[in-house]
């Protein structure tokens, strides 16, 4: 089966609709966590491949794992600001014939702690989803608003929930200890559409939550830096070169 994972909260009931019929025909299956809801938002009954779940506590970005799947289920987490163009998943699983599965998960909005020869210093090198990308390049954090990976490598609620607000930390950090390799994909300007208006920009969770520097927020991007494995930054010909050489 191929699903999509989202959660969501009544401050963007107005753009989920948007979300999930744009990824909704690309899928089998759309399963939505609606946190903080009392009931399901209007339009959600239009979409027939849709369930969707109400939990007893905001779960916020968590809640995208909080439904069940098989091993070999391939998962698309999405956010509900993003659209998504219409060959999303096509394009995306094309690339599995380079990077399979089994141990790899790949996206398109990524981060990769590199050396910085222009301020010789170490530093994040950033992969935003609606900008540009020319090659695969290995990434230490992947997003989970446009991350790919078959339901063996999906974490659990009880695994992500202690990072709720910024689960793409934990996330990371769960692959690369599955011996899981992240990519960002390649695309052009534009391919994501960034659908969050600036009324809302108030309600992310980088503003609610990542902004603060809580202290569990900051001891998970410490060990995350510790834990990385090699070849951060590199292309996909390059390191397969260098594993190649070892």
């Amino acid at each position: 089966m191929i699903r999509a994972h989202l959660a969501t909260f009544p401050e963007r009931q107005d753009l989920l609709l948007d979300a999930v019929k744009s990824i909704a025909p690309q899928v089998d299956r759309v399963f939505v966590c609606l946190n903080e809801f009392t009931a399901p938002p209007p339009g959600l009954d239009e979409v027939p491949n849709l369930e969707y779940m109400i939990p007893d506590e905001d779960l916020k970005d968590a809640g995208k794992f909080a439904f069940s799947a098989d091993a070999d289920d391939i998962i698309f987490t999405i956010d509900d600001d993003i659209i998504y163009a219409d060959d999303y998943v096509e394009r995306t699983l094309a690339f599995t014939d380079q990077l399979d599965l089994e141990t790899n998960t790949i996206g398109y909005q990524a981060h990769a702690f590199v050396f910085k020869k222009q301020e010789d210093r170490l530093g994040w090198r950033n992969f935003a989803f609606g900008k540009k990308c020319p090659q695969i390049f290995k990434v230490d954090l992947l997003g989970t608003g446009t991350a790919c990976f078959l339901g063996k490598n999906c974490p659990t609620l009880a695994e992500i929930q202690p990072c709720a607000g910024f689960v793409d930390l934990r996330f990371s950090r769960l692959q690369t200890k599955a011996c899981v390799t992240m990519w960002v994909l390649p695309r052009d300007e534009g391919y994501l559409t960034n659908n969050l208006p600036d009324a809302l920009w108030e309600t992310s969770l980088f503003n609610t939550v990542n902004l603060k520097r809580p202290e569990n927020l900051k001891r998970e991007v410490r060990q995350l830096l510790q834990e990385r494995t090699p070849h951060s930054g590199l292309k996909l010909d390059k390191v397969l070169k260098e594993r190649s050489a070892q």
